[in-house]
């Protein structure tokens, strides 16, 4: 079956490939600013329980094909940013729960940003992995716009204080834990090569300017919010 097939082992990032998934989806966020005032009550439930439904689905596919290739491995177990992510924003979408969508949003964002610049893949398009690679990073980047300006859902600098502090503490405790299980969730135990030479400088202390640079980048996803904001005051 050409969806499993092991000739399309050909992903370079940066192609027509990755290109053609890049814009599918500012297409997608295009389409929900768009129509985001014209979404009924109906077509909202249909919408955040689809995207939940299908991210779920992709998700237990892949780990399906996984384990048909080379049993089980620890890299398979969601302990990793955007697998979090994903989780939490198909609950967030499917129960329209705005205290999951608070804590998620940061972590969704930037792990997607990262995931779909980065695109740490192998196989190309039609193979399933590319078809969910790009499709969950992408549906649990739209989930949580779609929660945002559709579901009209607040997000302060205090959520983001919060969401920090347990990315913080989480990654601490993974550190250690990678080693352990021989994996590398977060990407604590080896920088994906693409990024690699901007923190080559640090030595050793690499994960650390890693971890600085995550921080940052929330900060940079709240910019908005903080124009918003001080647009509204004046």
């Amino acid at each position: 079956m050409f969806l499993f097939d092991d000739a399309y082992e050909t992903f370079e990032p940066f192609t027509i490939a990755h290109g053609a998934a890049i814009l599918l989806l500012m297409l997608l966020l295009v389409t929900i600013l768009v129509f985001r005032n014209k979404i009924t009550i109906k077509i909202d439930l249909w919408i955040r329980r689809s995207l939940a439904i299908t991210m779920i689905v992709l998700e237990w596919t892949f780990y399906t094909w996984s384990l048909s290739r080379g049993g089980f491995n620890t890299g398979l177990l969601p302990l990793g940013v955007c697998a979090i992510s994903m989780y939490v924003t198909s609950f967030a979408l499917w129960q329209r729960s705005e205290k999951a969508f608070q804590f998620i949003f940061p972590w969704a964002i930037s792990g997607a940003l990262i995931s779909l610049t980065v695109a740490d893949l192998s196989f190309t398009f039609p193979h399933f992995r590319y078809i969910h690679y790009f499709g969950n990073h992408g549906l649990f980047l739209l989930g949580n716009i779609y929660l945002l300006v559709v579901c009209k859902f607040k997000f302060s600098y205090q959520n983001l204080l919060k969401s920090s502090f347990i990315l913080l503490i989480y990654a601490i405790v993974m550190y250690p834990l990678n080693f352990l299980l021989d994996s590398n969730h977060l990407f604590l135990r080896e920088i994906p090569t693409e990024v690699a030479p901007m923190y080559a400088f640090l030595g050793d202390f690499w994960v650390i300017g890693f971890v600085v640079s995550i921080f940052a980048l929330f900060h940079l996803i709240y910019l908005p919010f903080l124009l918003k904001k001080t647009n509204n005051i004046k």
